[in-house]
């Protein structure tokens, strides 16, 4: 007799084999996360989310639906926890004297390492400290309790932020407001010397210990390898060159540096592997794994970023051999978020804690499938080096590029060909941490084997970086990241499938990888007859201005070479028909070395502050240009409006000398540029007494496009932008930098000028049409 047709529950699909495949744990995971996202802004956000977690709970006990039930009371308690801490950040009394802007004494307990970020040209350096609030006095008040708050310092004072992990110390600083996305009461800006009032207790010291001994095995290798060794092992990246840094982003192998669930695996696999060898079984070795991971999260830091990591390792060894069973891997995974962001709400608002759960997931839905297609041809260790990665950048790509604003085409290859050294690494760098505790002088034999056992993966990455087109740029806009999203699962469920089980198409698929890394399909969404490009390049200036089909003037480098490249390589842009230096400052002429001896250059022009000559290495000779001079590029007019210091004192805004040398910045060479339809207004670092020497001239400094003075800053004077009177105004400026660029002084009197204003720290590299009527960004 036939069977009848039984209707699918909304609580499962249908796995390969045919069996229900329960993913109810999904929704309620997926809700708190939002919710929790949601509330930790505090305020009436939380009574929304709780207000909607109660309906939803009500109406799924009405209909007996348990999976709604589940995620009302997900939602509701996403939003309690997210209350209960928002009550005790928001309306303590540190949390008031920070919004005030207090001075304050505080004793505090050292909870990670500091962040330090050293001096560039003229950008100070800087230090960011975690630290758990115990005794904060002020206004003759005094507050005890255990809070999380921020340190921050500069100049001199960042070196003091170098303090041990567990310590107790004291200061005075001021404070400021939080940011919206942090866990802390505030951030304290130090106003004095740090006095250590108590050592790091005895874990908190073995800790250190470790991660110190790791650093001095490796004293004796190549920085590179000293630097990177210890990022693999426990995510100490205070030594890693920058250089590697950045090629590690292009090539899309940072997640090498950061604390991730794959330290936690391999660590333990090589000590549980060690433990079967001696003989230990059954609970015993249960309680050697929760042994390991406690002792990873305290090395590691026991910080939210540390604890994720040790989730996503636990739920990856968990779901070892599940190849066929991916649902019971996302229901791990599902329930490991839903109680991570119980416990830290601020979780859901972290890129890293996406990151990990995305590329978790992908691994588990997809990788375990890919391997076993790919293992009627090639190898096992080859099938999961393809799979797994693979696996994961798809999931995450819409992710990093909305970060980053590319895609890297290199990133699959790169890591194929390291991660085979990933395990040696650290399985050695963790031996030579271990055997440091006991006798230094045996560690280091052992340090050196890992640096040179890192070797490849560092030059996996120079050589991936180098390709021409090693990352595409890619827009961030929704629109956009939408559309990458949904053409990554199109290649994750129809394409790979049928790539992955043919041996040639595989080959084929390698070789349109190859290719692409040397040749970037044009910016997609830049106007065909694009007349100015405002790039992406951090806290620092450089445009293009179009001069014919691939050439350009360019106006300043911006501080980051690579960053310049990928401009040029967007922008289609081979020759530089005229390279401007404005002044010598880093943060515009710091990317030279992207031009010198790669793009020909047919004209260098400097003012009266032209960079130092070996800066200038591989260049034309320059040429000194003054106010009045001119230039025909064809359609293209260049005329120099100033070049020269102002013979008036540059006052700043709020009466300090904030570091910077004001009269390099009034010595920027002010350059009109026109095209036949619009007149574009190129200033450098201009401050407001070389821009009243500018009005005070006469010249006439009307323009469609202005590139905003010294990125946005304060020090802005309203008769020259009223005189400019531009329709389009473009301010160069880092994510988050330190300096409050653009001032919000100076976006009123743009806006005020009829600007219409565009910022690459929100929008990436913007470009402007012929006609000046329409302006893309990248974002």
């Amino acid at each position: 007799m036939a069977r009848k047709p039984t209707r699918s529950s909304p609580r499962s699909s249908t796995s390969e084999a045919g069996r229900p495949v329960d993913l109810r744990l999904l929704a309620p995971a997926a809700a708190a996360w939002a919710c929790a996202a949601i509330a930790v802004q505090g305020g009436r956000w939380i009574g929304l989310v709780l207000g909607l977690g109660v309906v939803a709970g009500s109406l799924g006990l009405l209909r007996r639906s348990w999976t709604v039930c589940a995620v009302g009371v997900a939602m509701a308690g996403a939003a309690g926890v997210a209350g209960m801490w928002a009550a005790a950040l928001n309306h303590s009394l540190p949390a008031e004297w920070a919004r005030e802007k207090a001075l304050i004494e505080v004793t505090a307990e050292v909870t990670s390492d500091a962040r330090q970020w050293q001096a560039r040209g003229y950008q100070p350096a800087a230090a960011v400290l975690a630290i758990e609030l115990r005794q904060v006095t002020a206004h003759g008040e005094v507050w005890q309790g255990r809070l999380p708050a921020q340190l921050r310092a500069s100049g001199e004072m960042a070196a003091q932020l170098d303090q041990p992990v567990g310590a107790a110390i004291t200061f005075l600083a001021i404070g400021r407001p939080p940011d919206a996305a942090d866990r802390s009461v505030g951030t304290l800006v130090l106003r004095s010397e740090i006095t250590s009032v108590e050592s790091p207790g005895p874990v908190a010291r073995l800790a250190n210990s470790f991660r110190a001994g790791l650093r001095q095995a490796m004293a004796h290798s190549p920085p590179e390898q000293a630097g990177l060794v210890p990022s693999l092992v426990v995510g100490d990246i205070s030594h890693l060159p920058e250089q590697v840094k950045a090629d590690f982003k292009t090539t899309g192998l940072t997640h090498l540096t950061a604390v991730s669930g794959t330290n936690l695996t391999l660590m333990l696999v090589f000590t549980l592997g060690l433990a079967r060898q001696a003989g230990v079984r059954g609970w015993w070795l249960r309680g050697m794994a929760v042994l390991v991971a406690a002792a990873f999260i305290v090395v590691c830091r026991a910080e939210p970023s540390v604890l994720r990591a040790a989730a996503m390792g636990l739920i990856a060894m968990a779901a070892t051999g599940l190849a066929h069973d991916r649902a019971r891997g996302l229901r791990a995974l599902s329930l490991a978020v839903l109680v991570l962001v119980l416990i830290d709400p601020w979780l859901s608002r972290s890129w890293g804690f996406a990151l990990s759960v995305t590329a978790t997931a992908g691994i588990l839905w997809w990788a375990g499938r890919w391997q076993t297609a790919m293992r009627g041809w090639a190898p096992g260790w080859l099938a999961e080096s393809v799979a797994v990665p693979l696996a994961a950048q798809l999931a995450t790509q819409p992710i990093v590029t909305a970060l980053s604003g590319q895609v890297s085409v290199v990133g699959l290859a790169a890591n194929l060909f390291a991660g085979p050294f990933v395990g040696p690494v650290t399985i050695l760098g963790l031996a030579a941490g271990l055997i440091s505790l006991v006798s230094p002088g045996l560690a280091g034999p052992v340090g050196w084997a890992a640096g040179w056992c890192v070797q490849p993966i560092v030059l996996v990455a120079h050589l991936a970086a180098s390709a021409p087109a090693a990352a595409w740029s890619w827009r961030s806009t929704p629109a956009t990241l939408v559309l990458l999203g949904v053409a990554c699962v199109i290649c994750a469920a129809l394409v790979m499938p049928r790539v992955l089980p043919r041996r040639w198409l595989v080959a084929a698929f390698a070789v349109l990888l190859v290719i692409g890394a040397f040749r970037a399909p044009p910016q997609a969404g830049w106007p065909g007859e694009w007349v100015v490009i405002a790039c992406d390049v951090g806290q620092g200036g450089a445009q293009l201005i179009r001069a014919a089909p691939g050439r350009a003037i360019l106006v300043d480098t911006g501080p980051d070479p690579d960053a310049l490249r990928a401009c040029l390589a967007s922008a289609g842009v081979s020759r530089i028909s005229v390279l401007v230096l404005t002044h010598s400052h880093a943060d515009h002429v710091g990317g030279l070395p992207a031009i010198a001896g790669e793009i020909p250059v047919e004209m260098v022009l400097v003012g009266s502050d032209a960079p130092a000559a070996s800066d200038l290495e591989g260049l034309p000779e320059t040429t000194r240009t003054s106010a009045g001079d001119t230039i025909e590029l064809g359609p293209l007019r260049w005329t120099t409006i100033a070049a020269g210091p102002s013979a008036r004192a540059s006052p700043l805004a709020d009466g300090s000398s904030a570091g910077e040398d004001a009269g390099q910045n009034d010595a920027s060479i002010v350059g009109l540029i026109e095209t036949g339809e619009l007149r574009i207004l190129v200033t450098g670092d201009l401050e407001v007494a070389g821009q009243q020497a500018v009005v005070s001239s006469g010249a006439d400094i009307r323009a469609d496009v202005l590139a905003v003075p010294h990125h946005g800053s304060p020090r802005q004077d309203p008769d020259f932008i009223d005189a400019v009177h531009a329709r389009i105004a473009l301010v160069q400026v880092g994510e988050n930098n330190g300096y409050g660029h653009p001032a919000s002084s100076a976006l009123t009197m743009l806006r005020g000028s009829g600007a219409t204003v565009f910022r690459t720290d929100q929008q990436g590299a913007i470009a402007v049409s012929a006609d000046g009527g329409s302006a893309v960004t990248q974002r």
